[in-house]
């Protein structure tokens, strides 16, 4: 497991509201078309059919209501595979096909579909993901729904970019941030002929306000809007948003802030719906989260201020989200137990939360399971004295007396004091880090997702 965790983390960093507990939500609307006699609003999702492979950092694309998986890391592996099938009229996934082989090995990158084909742009592969890439795949979809053979655009982005995230607005793709070797601050962006061709790439006359990386970018309504992502400096999740509209030569500039978001958060997903933009999951540092933001796109280009909605069953990174005909979806991913590829979807209500309908029982035996799940959790299996505490901003970096050896930890900030008694979760050992942020070496230190007082 250790290795499993290292590698996600290798990857990311260098290389009324429902509750958390499954507590409907106060109002309970019925979602469209789903007006039914004593049934009941449940804050929460249901499972579907899962992924031939497991997959994070994997693109995703919907067409005709057809869902495409492409390529990803699956925990040891970049991977060439791709996967798709149809949505069901009642929101399920139907059986899961693989489809052609990409050209290169390639995770962290992102997709779009146009007229019938599908982009994947960027990424990265070769050991922890060192090998950048610049190329661009395009694959037609057939009228069944398959794909054709992948083939490579003659036309390269000007930098590589892994992580990079796309948007397609009008005819033009974007390429907004990601890692080419430093962080990128840097949008580039190519014109999508008639012929289904991607023309030469141009850098946009202006940079975003800040570098951006395994964040998430939406476009609504003609606005782009990049969200969040990870801070180098401190190794945190960021709450930072700004949009910008792309002018009609393709050029985008002019980045203007808007609502920051509630939870600073990186290797998330992001979904719309209409003028609503949802966040979902990704990390804060070391924490996995589980929780779900949305938000309102107004006239004027900004956002309304953010609030949170039915979070995901488990907390995921690194995977997969997107929204159809008043469902929701997540796919893939990982998170501390490992590798990912259980689907998820929900449906989505006329205030734009998410869950489902069903009898009162429906909903009892939904709350008893998440509360299962909750109460059969894995026992924190370290424990030990506080010696000595460091406070970031984020973290706290703690020595603990562990079976007679004294051991540095670093987790989620936490509040405690010399001689407490804690558990904390297994973790990531790392030896010679240095922490910018403190200015200060560490021989050793293991990064830990869970710190807990004993009581």
């Amino acid at each position: 497991m250790k290795q499993v965790v290292f590698l996600i983390i290798l990857l990311v960093l260098g290389a009324c509201s429902p509750t958390e507990d499954g507590t409907p939500a106060q109002n309970n609307a019925t979602p469209k078309n789903k007006v039914a006699k004593n049934e009941v609003w449940i804050s929460g999702w249901k499972e579907t059919s899962p992924l031939n492979v497991v997959r994070a950092g994997a693109a995703v694309v919907v067409h005709n209501n057809f869902i495409y998986m492409i390529a990803g890391v699956d925990g040891r592996d970049f991977l060439r595979s791709t996967e798709y099938a149809p949505i069901l009229p009642d929101g399920r996934i139907g059986e899961w096909k693989m489809g052609p082989q990409l050209i290169e090995d390639r995770g962290f990158t992102e997709a779009v579909v146009k007229n019938g084909y599908i982009y994947v742009v960027g990424g990265g592969n070769g050991p922890n993901g060192q090998h950048l890439l610049t190329t661009v795949e395009r694959a037609e979809i057939n009228p069944d729904g398959s794909l054709g053979a992948w083939r490579q655009e003659s036309n390269r982005t000007v930098l590589p970019r892994r992580c990079t995230k796309l948007s397609l607005i009008g005819d033009y793709l974007y390429s907004f941030g990601g890692y080419g070797g430093t962080l990128l601050d840097s949008v580039e962006y190519a014109k999508i002929e008639a012929d289904g061709s991607v023309g030469k790439w141009s850098m946009a006359s202006e940079a975003m306000t800040l570098p951006r990386y395994v964040n998430s970018v939406k476009a609504v309504g003609g606005f782009a809007f990049v969200l969040g992502g990870h801070d180098q400096q401190k190794g945190v999740g960021i709450v930072d948003v700004e949009w910008a509209k792309p002018q009609a030569n393709g050029d985008i500039h002019s980045w203007q802030k808007t609502s920051p978001l509630k939870t600073g958060r990186y290797g998330m997903a992001s979904a719309k719906n209409d003028k609503t933009i949802y966040i979902l999951g990704g990390l804060t540092g070391l924490e996995y989260l589980g929780s779900i933001e949305k938000s309102q796109v107004l006239p004027e280009g900004g956002l309304a201020a953010w609030q949170e909605t039915t979070a995901m069953s488990v907390p995921r990174a690194t995977f997969s989200a997107f929204t159809n005909n008043g469902y929701i979806y997540v796919l893939g991913g990982a998170n501390r137990d490992g590798y990912l590829r259980t689907v998820e979807y929900a449906e989505i209500n006329e205030q734009g939360d998410l869950g489902f309908m069903g009898s009162p029982q429906e909903r009892e035996q939904y709350l008893q399971r998440v509360k299962a799940k909750k109460n059969n959790g894995p026992m924190l299996p370290n424990e030990g004295i506080v010696k000595q505490i460091l406070r970031a901003e984020m973290y706290s970096y703690v020595q603990v007396l562990n079976q007679g050896k004294l051991v540095w930890i670093a987790g989620p900030k936490t509040e405690l004091s010399i001689g407490s008694r804690i558990r904390y979760s297994k973790g990531v050992y790392m030896s010679n880090f240095f922490s910018k942020e403190l200015q200060k070496p560490f021989p050793e230190v293991t990064f830990v997702s869970r710190i807990e007082v004993v009581q």
